[in-house]
């Protein structure tokens, strides 16, 4: 069998190989790798001949993440055989991705290879279209995402991840003190029976 390049991993692939327990034997753990590369259950993996076994072993150490972080910051992917623009610039975002990313960020701090079909699924909408104009929800179109080859989408992901998290938390503590404001203007409203001069 030939070397598997890291341009034919697939998101959905390198996010299971990822989660591979690292207290795992380093045969059970090359069972996982197995599995993930042929798309098969670690069942599946378990019965492959140690010959064919080894070679796709040896083939993730083939693997050298500077193949992909040369490459220019791609905004083109292809979900379900349609054209999508990948949104990796912050003023750009509507309040629904900005939502949806604040939503995933905080629910997953430290995960970001976990989330990483679901960030991108977030950054993406149809080419000439609005976000979720699509029809599907966050997770539908994050399932699409993990078949989307890794060089595709790793530096557009990787310039989010670090870039724009300081300006996504900049964001969200802007909205909770506007937020704060606008309802202790409320309030103070209420309080004067709706007399705006108050």
């Amino acid at each position: 069998m030939e070397h598997i390049p890291l341009y034919n991993i697939r998101v959905g692939q390198y996010q299971l190989l990822r989660q591979i327990d690292s207290n795992l034997s380093v045969l059970e753990q090359n069972i996982y790798v197995v599995a993930a590369l042929k798309d098969i259950t670690y069942e599946e993996a378990s019965k492959i001949r140690i010959s064919e076994f080894n070679s796709i072993v040896n083939s993730l150490e083939q693997i050298n993440i500077d193949e992909i972080e040369h490459k220019k910051v791609n905004n083109t992917i292809y979900l379900n055989g349609e054209e999508y623009h990948i949104e990796h610039r912050p003023n750009k975002l509507t309040s629904g991705q900005l939502l949806d990313i604040i939503n995933l960020r905080s629910n997953h701090d430290g995960e970001a290879i976990l989330i990483m079909d679901l960030i991108m699924a977030a950054l993406s909408r149809p080419k000439g279209k609005e976000y979720g104009e699509d029809g599907m929800t966050l997770h539908e179109r994050a399932k699409y995402c993990r078949e989307v080859q890794i060089s595709e989408v790793w530096n557009v992901f990787v310039f989010f991840w670090t870039l724009w998290r300081d300006y996504l938390k900049d964001t969200e503590d802007y909205l909770q003190k506007s937020t704060k404001e606008w309802l202790k203007k409320v309030k103070q409203i209420l309080e004067s029976d709706g007399d705006y001069s108050a």
